[in-house]
């Protein structure tokens, strides 16, 4: 069983995540993440951070450049802006994105 991290609505956050399993944020966290695990961002979690991770599944608002090593999910009601890089992405109807996005 996978280990998981949670970040509740209560915490608000600052400086440099670093972590190698799964990591959920539903407070505030402004900074820069780093991580050879799995990143999601609840609807309730607001972050503002340059992000390296193997992958990110977005529900809630998010500021920043995103480099994932594998997959970018944007999920409804998501709101991102910044510069994407991944190999892959996946954007539900009715998240926002405003960026540029790369996929090698």
């Amino acid at each position: 069983m996978e280990r998981q991290t949670t970040i509740s609505k209560d915490i608000k956050f600052r400086g440099h995540l670093k972590f190698d399993h799964t990591v959920k944020i539903e407070g505030f966290f402004q900074g820069t993440i780093e991580s050879l695990g799995n990143l999601i961002i609840g609807p309730s979690g607001e972050v503002e951070a340059d992000i390296k991770t193997k992958n990110l599944e977005h529900y809630g608002k998010l500021k920043g450049n995103i480099i994932a090593e594998n997959k970018i999910i944007l999920r409804k009601n998501s709101l991102i802006r910044g510069d994407l890089s991944c190999k892959d992405l996946e954007v539900e109807s009715g998240s926002k994105f405003t960026g540029t996005c790369i996929m090698d």
